[in-house]
């Protein structure tokens, strides 16, 4: 039988995200690809090569403080950024998920992973160019059991 706490410990694994708070508004970053006229008015990738450029490099940077702890269950290990896709990999942490894992069951754990990942589908798709164009975010979870991979789309969020 599962535990209480680890219902409440997995439900805060599955807020894995790179990004901070999200609106569907226009973001600094979106602003800027609007101005270097990679993005035309209404958010449409107009020139997808030169965003790859800036994505490529971001994703550079931000390799640069992989691992990070996203909370103290989990763990993001990899992370990269295309035009038209977002890929997260990482780790589940959590001390006693084992357990868990054997008590529910895998099919259990997917559903309710994927039903937080899409309760957050505003941090997943913080910015205007990810919802307005085509986009994906894929997710790979991997525990000391098994690994758990996710495609949300902007379909799948309702955008």
């Amino acid at each position: 039988m599962r535990s209480t706490f680890s219902a409440l410990v997995f439900t805060s694994l599955c807020l894995v995200s790179p990004v901070h708070a999200a609106t569907s508004q226009a973001t600094e970053f979106d602003q800027y690809l609007k101005q270097k006229k990679i993005l035309n008015d209404q958010y449409k990738i107009e020139d997808k090569k030169q965003l790859n450029e800036i994505l490529k490099v971001l994703s550079a940077e931000d390799s640069k403080t992989l691992p990070i702890q996203i909370d103290q269950n989990s763990l993001i290990e990899q992370l990269e950024l295309s035009a038209n896709q977002t890929i997260l990999k990482g780790s589940i942490t959590t001390p006693d998920f084992n357990q868990f894992e054997k008590d529910l069951g895998k099919k259990d754990i997917r559903k309710m992973i994927e039903k937080n990942l899409l309760n957050n589908c505003d941090v997943l798709f913080e910015h205007e160019y990810q919802r307005v164009n085509p986009y994906s975010i894929a997710i790979e979870l991997k525990s000391d059991h098994d690994q758990y991979d996710f495609k949300v789309t902007q379909k799948d969020c309702g955008i």
